[in-house]
């Protein structure tokens, strides 16, 4: 009996990823060579074709010669980092999402105004931390569960707003606000875009198909913040199983050969060329039926 093989849309490159890659590509074939502080985008298999075309990454802006060419990755840089980089005159390509950038202004903006920030998120995110410069003087928290809500200080006398990284499961998000709202009842959302929208629409497909297959394959690099919340929102909407993979290599063919349906999808980050090889690998190896899933339709059909 053939697999069914659902194949969700939307899936892959977000907006601000496809403007980061563009730009990378572009600035690759005007100067040669660049370097990075972080990853351009969070996909191994393209920062990987990147390194071989000449991009270098470096711990730091300091460690980047006076005079060379950098490029901040879609995740945003702090004012610090840019600061340092006018310093050593460094021709600055800035790739931020524009959505990150503009979380940032309106961070900027609250801290400026005496506001106290919390931010919904992972502390060591490459967005947080850029966020967490932007936040001037202001004390600024970052939370993720309910104990983290729970240490926070009393700030009953102080206007109180919260922002989000971009990339997590949102109906987390709207638990973790609830919490924030008990405890500081007069908090309010300092931005319109919290997680954002390709974000939400890629978990949304997910959860509708999640209960009806016995396995989801995320196509993704597992330093992907986006990545792993789809396998976290399929196993919580009943998905029997999930995995995270960079590409075919990472499949383990003999995991798929008692199951009777599955789904692919792939992180805002990752190439459509990933998700493709994967399927015609499938098709070579086994006996699968690929059917288009959107949220517009369901599994039955």
């Amino acid at each position: 009996m053939p697999i069914t093989c659902y194949l969700l849309s939307p899936r892959g490159y977000c907006s601000g990823v496809t403007r980061a890659v563009n730009m990378a590509n572009q600035v690759m074939k005007l100067y040669g060579s660049f370097y990075v502080t972080e990853d351009v985008i969070h996909n191994k298999v393209f920062v990987k074709q990147l390194m071989q075309q000449g991009m270098r990454k470096v711990d730091s802006i300091d460690d980047i010669p006076d005079g060379s060419t950098v490029l901040f990755s879609a995740h945003g840089v702090s004012p610090q980092v840019i600061n340092r980089a006018e310093k050593k005159e460094l021709t600055v390509i800035d790739a931020t999402c524009p959505i990150v950038k503009s979380i940032q202004s309106e961070v900027k903006l609250a801290s400026e105004q005496g506001k106290k920030v919390i931010i919904i998120g992972h502390k060591s995110h490459a967005e947080i931390v850029a966020l967490m410069g932007y936040a001037c003087d202001t004390k600024f928290y970052v939370v993720y569960n309910e104990i983290d809500i729970d240490l926070l200080p009393d700030f009953s006398d102080d206007e109180v707003v919260y922002f989000t990284q971009t990339t997590l499961d949102y109906s987390m998000v709207e638990r973790i606000v609830t919490k924030l709202k008990e405890r500081f009842p007069e908090i309010k959302s300092g931005s319109k875009n919290n997680v954002c929208y390709a974000t939400r629409e890629r978990q949304d497909v997910v959860r509708k198909v999640a209960n009806g297959i016995d396995l989801l394959l995320v196509v993704g690099s597992s330093h992907s913040s986006n990545a792993k919340r789809l396998i976290e929102v399929a196993i919580n909407a009943g998905a029997k199983k999930a995995i995270l993979i960079d590409s075919k290599d990472d499949l383990d063919i003999a995991e798929l050969n008692k199951i009777k349906s599955m789904a692919i999808t792939s992180a805002t980050s990752t190439p459509e060329e990933l998700v493709q090889d994967l399927v015609k690998y499938l098709k070579e190896k086994l006996d699968v039926v690929v059917k288009e899933f959107s949220i517009e339709n369901d599994a039955e059909g």
